[in-house]
C-alpha cells in the first residue's frame, strides 16, 4: 500500500528539511531615533582659542534628554560630588571634539537650559518670595521668556571694549580712573568643600587680569583689598552685563499684592528634579 506522502505526489518531509539557523535580528530596527536641537551660543565661539572645536563657532548640536540623562540626574554619587551638570553636558552634546571642562559658563548655561526645555517643558514652577511684599508662593515661569544678553548695549553703556583675541574685557572704573581687563569666567571643577570666606575677593582675583596694565598677582591682589564698596558694585553691575550669556529674567505677578514685573528666575532643585 502506497503511503499518503505517494499518493498526493507530495515529497517526502525529509526532503524539505533546511538547516537549523539562530533567528535573524535586524539591528537597525532596535535603534530608536532621539530628536536634537541647534542651540545658539552666548560667546559665538568668539572666545574660543583657534584649534578650539567651538572657535568661532556660534551654535552647538544637543540631542534631547533620555532616561539615560535622568539616571544622570539623579544619580546621588554625581550630585554630592557635583560632576552631575558636567556629566549630563558631556551626555546631550552631538557636535564632536568638545570637552565640557573647556566651556565658558555662558555656553554651559545655554545648554542647560535647552536641556530643560526639550526634556520638561518651558514651564518651570517653583516657590519665590515676591520682591515686594515677601510673601511665598509657588510660581510658574515661563523658561521661554529668557534672553540672551546684549552685551554690544552693555560695551556702550559701560564704555568698555572687548579684545577677542586675548578674550578679555577692559573696564575703565570712572570714580578712580583705574582701567581693569577682566577674563571672561569658566568654572573651576573644584570638589573639594570650601570655606564660605572672602566670596568676593576670591571672584575678583579670578576675572580681574590686569590694573592698569600690570598683571603682577600681587599688584592685583594689592588692588582689590583697596577696593571701595562703590567701585566694587560697579565692577559687579558692569560685568554682569558685559559678559556673554543668558538674563535669567521671567514675568513675574504676585498673588498677594500688585506687584508685577521681571524677576531672575532661582534656579532651585525643581529645575531639573520637577515636582511632577
Amino acid at each position: 500500500m502506497r503511503n499518503n506522502q505517494d499518493r498526493m505526489g507530495l515529497d517526502n518531509p525529509g526532503d524539505n528539511l533546511q538547516p537549523s539557523h539562530e533567528p535573524v535580528v535586524d539591528n537597525s530596527q532596535m535603534q530608536f531615533i532621539v530628536p536634537t536641537e541647534i542651540v545658539e551660543l552666548p560667546t559665538k565661539g568668539l572666545f574660543y582659542d583657534e584649534g578650539h572645536p567651538l572657535h568661532m563657532k556660534s551654535e552647538v548640536e544637543i540631542k534631547h534628554m533620555t532616561t539615560k540623562e535622568e539616571d544622570i540626574l539623579t544619580n546621588k554619587s554625581f550630585i554630592k560630588n557635583g560632576t552631575a551638570v558636567d556629566r549630563l553636558i558631556r551626555s546631550v552634546l552631538v557636535t564632536p571634539g568638545v570637552n565640557v571642562k573647556d566651556l565658558y559658563d555662558a555656553d554651559k548655561d545655554a545648554i542647560l537650559v535647552a536641556c530643560r526645555i526639550h526634556g520638561y517643558g518651558s514651564d518651570y514652577e517653583t516657590q519665590f518670595s515676591c520682591p515686594s511684599c515677601g510673601a511665598k508662593q509657588d510660581h510658574q515661569f515661563n523658561l521661554e521668556e529668557m534672553e540672551y544678553k546684549d552685551t554690544e548695549s552693555a560695551l556702550e553703556e559701560f564704555d568698555a571694549t572687548v579684545d577677542y583675541n586675548s578674550k578679555s574685557f577692559t573696564l575703565p572704573i570712572p570714580r578712580t580712573k583705574v582701567k581693569l581687563e577682566l577674563r571672561l569666567q569658566k568654572t573651576e571643577n573644584d570638589n573639594k568643600k570650601q570655606k564660605n570666606e572672602q566670596i568676593v575677593s576670591k571672584q575678583y582675583k579670578k576675572i580681574i587680569k590686569s590694573v592698569n596694565g600690570n598683571s603682577d598677582p600681587r599688584f592685583i591682589t594689592s588692588y582689590i583689598d583697596s577696593m571701595s564698596a562703590l567701585d566694587s558694585r560697579y565692577l559687579r553691575a558692569a560685568y554682569s552685563k558685559l559678559s556673554p550669556g543668558i538674563d535669567f529674567s521671567c514675568h513675574f505677578e504676585c498673588r498677594q499684592c500688585d506687584y508685577e514685573n521681571k524677576v531672575e528666575v532661582p534656579l532651585n532643585a525643581e529645575f531639573f528634579w520637577p515636582k511632577s
